[in-house]
């Protein structure tokens, strides 16, 4: 969970924005996570988090069996490089040629044993 505290103006209380809850997943060595979503959904605080750029106010964040919050000392550079964040324009990377469906599909066809139909 990554919650932010927002200035409202003068002799208001802060308010309490939350930018991430309720997310969990694990990813095996030598996979892929993509995180997709709207504009302003959370993503680029998930990955500032599991980047370890920003601590989370709450939950775990465990990388490689060790806790990436509090590490033991030493280990939070190298937990460090053990993720990796590409960023992607998505209008460099969609095809106006291509229909949708076949831009989304590529990538299964590659690294799956899915074949076209």
């Amino acid at each position: 969970t990554q919650v932010y505290s927002v200035n409202r103006g003068f002799l208001r209380a802060p308010a309490q924005l939350q930018a991430v809850t309720g997310v969990s997943f694990s990813v095996e060595a030598g996979k892929t996570l993509a995180v997709v979503g709207e504009s302003g959904c959370g993503k680029s605080t998930l990955a500032r988090m599991a980047t370890l750029i920003e601590k989370p106010t709450s939950g775990a964040l465990m990388l490689d069996g060790l806790d990436a919050v509090t590490p033991p000392p030493g280990e939070a550079k190298r937990l460090r490089r053990t993720v990796q964040l590409v960023f992607q324009n998505p209008y460099g990377s969609l095809n106006p040629r291509k229909k949708i469906g076949a831009i989304l599909e590529e990538p299964l066809l590659i690294n799956t044993s899915l074949t076209k139909a």
